[in-house]
């Protein structure tokens, strides 16, 4: 370890966002938090027919995972921002997007960046994009200040995000096509898959998403 962040360690303790153990300034989370994150799903299979071409996420939107992302969005654990970066870089090795890619990230409304004070997904994606050497765009916006409903069926949040977002065509038109939509939590799909169904109106030609989690079959988490 660098002799300067032994004496940040000495001068100025940094704890886990987690679970408030002293930390390295190196870390990002303890190692007993992260001996609780579970490894990568290998068995990566998503039945049904979508707007997207491939789907790849970490993990079960359940115990360590699910803290790690509700205290980042919610709970002022901006930092963890780094450890999602790395859970998108490991996805990307093992499941690997097509050469020359694009990364975007799904938007939030106006109301949740009011709130919470920043996007979450923007934030990992373009932190993302240059640890990988690959170009961030926007390429998705938000016209319709529609509020998600928890416990809404596939068909009740498909309809509830039909016309929510628009494509910044422009941007587009900067790719190739080959686009990478990254977002946080699968829930019933149906916000990703507007997402896809609208760039690939707008001429994209292949869709891949990655997820830091997949919620369990029947189980319904309030959306962006």
């Amino acid at each position: 370890m660098p002799a300067y962040l032994d004496l940040l360690d000495l001068l100025f303790p940094k704890s886990c966002p987690l679970c408030g153990r002293i930390i390295s300034h190196d870390q990002v989370i303890c190692y007993k938090c992260k001996m609780e994150i579970p490894p990568m799903i290998m068995d990566q299979n998503l039945k049904g027919r979508w707007n997207f071409d491939k789907f790849f996420y970490f993990a079960i939107y359940e115990g360590k995972i699910k803290e790690m992302i509700r205290s980042y969005k919610y709970g002022g654990a901006i930092s963890l921002y780094k450890y999602f970066v790395d859970i998108f870089d490991e996805l990307f090795d093992y499941f690997p997007p097509p050469s020359d890619s694009v990364i975007t990230t799904v938007p939030i409304t106006f109301n949740s960046f009011k709130n919470k004070g920043f996007d979450h997904m923007k934030k990992i994606g373009r932190s993302f994009s240059k640890k990988r050497g690959i170009q961030f765009l926007d390429l998705i916006e938000v016209v319709k200040q529609k509020k998600q409903q928890v416990n809404s069926t596939f068909e009740e949040r498909k309809e509830l995000v039909k016309g929510k977002y628009r494509v910044r065509i422009e941007e587009l038109y900067r790719t190739n096509g080959k686009i990478v939509i990254l977002d946080d939590v699968f829930t019933t799909g149906a916000t990703v898959n507007e997402c896809a169904r609208i760039l690939k109106d707008g001429g994209a030609q292949s869709l891949y998403v990655y997820t830091i989690a997949k919620t369990k079959l029947g189980e319904i988490y309030e959306l962006k």
